[in-house]
């Protein structure tokens, strides 16, 4: 339970600030990353997950609010990423992302 926990902790301390909703496409639910000027999009949608704006190859996990890890995806090809899962409706999940140089993690609200 105490490693449980820190690692909700961790992951909620790492967590973007911004809060990304999918209610529609034309929406601008992007983060800007000042350090590579960079915009990563993440959506969740008609039970698909996609992120735009990350190139390489890395491992996505996604996590629910409380630090349980349901879904990862390894040695994936992060350009134009996109998978069918079933997330809960205004359910909030933490989504992180690594690759060899970076290790970034988002907040997503499932629509």
């Amino acid at each position: 339970m105490k490693h449980s926990i820190s690692f909700l902790l961790l992951i909620l301390s790492l967590a973007s600030q911004n809060a990304f909703s999918n209610s529609s496409p034309l929406n601008s639910n992007s983060l800007s990353v000042n350090s590579e000027q960079e915009t990563v999009k993440i959506f969740y949608r008609n039970d698909t997950f996609q992120i735009q704006g990350l190139t390489g190859i890395g491992t996505i996990q996604i996590y629910t609010i409380i630090g349980n890890e349901i879904e990862r995806y390894n040695s994936e090809s992060l350009e134009n990423f996109k998978k069918s899962i079933r997330l809960e409706s205004g359910n909030m999940y933490i989504v992180r992302v690594e690759t060899k140089s970076i290790v970034k993690t988002y907040k997503l609200i499932a629509n």
